[in-house]
């Protein structure tokens, strides 16, 4: 209608795939009617458990866990409790160390904020009330 938008969130959804793509309201609309959102707060449905089964396939021999988060943020969060609890429940509960990489971002939730860059990332502003975390250079890109 020749109106201008300014989309003052940048949503990295619509900057990565537009604004009001019919092929995707259609596949959210197909989705809605069949499922909405639901969260992985101790519940699981046919869909969750189908992809499990699909990735167990692509797993390498030994690994035949799958544990499906609601949000990246969520899922960092999820693998540091992980991590720490595997090392509490064999008997070594001082192993709780967490060494992140440098230029990272893992999220905003308080343990994924603590895995992000202190210096350099966005939540340098919490740095006094975060977890302290270990910091290992960012590997360069290697030139083309």
């Amino acid at each position: 209608d020749g109106r201008r938008l300014i989309d003052g969130m940048s949503s990295w959804w619509c900057a990565v795939h537009g604004y009001n793509v019919p092929e995707l309201n259609a596949a959210a609309s197909r989705q809605l009617s069949s499922m909405s959102h639901v969260m992985f707060g101790g519940l699981t449905h046919r869909p969750a458990a189908e992809l499990a089964q699909l990735l167990l396939g692509c797993l390498p021999k030994g690994l035949s866990r799958i544990f499906l988060c609601d949000s990246g943020s969520v899922s960092v969060e999820v693998a540091l409790k992980m991590a720490t609890q595997y090392w509490a429940m064999r008997g070594r509960p001082e192993k709780c160390r967490i060494v992140s990489v440098r230029r990272g971002y893992h999220g905003d939730t308080f343990g994924a904020m603590a895995a992000c860059d202190p210096d350099s990332g966005m939540h340098g502003m919490f740095k006094g009330i975060l977890p302290s975390f270990l910091f290992a250079d960012a590997p360069e890109r290697a030139p083309d």
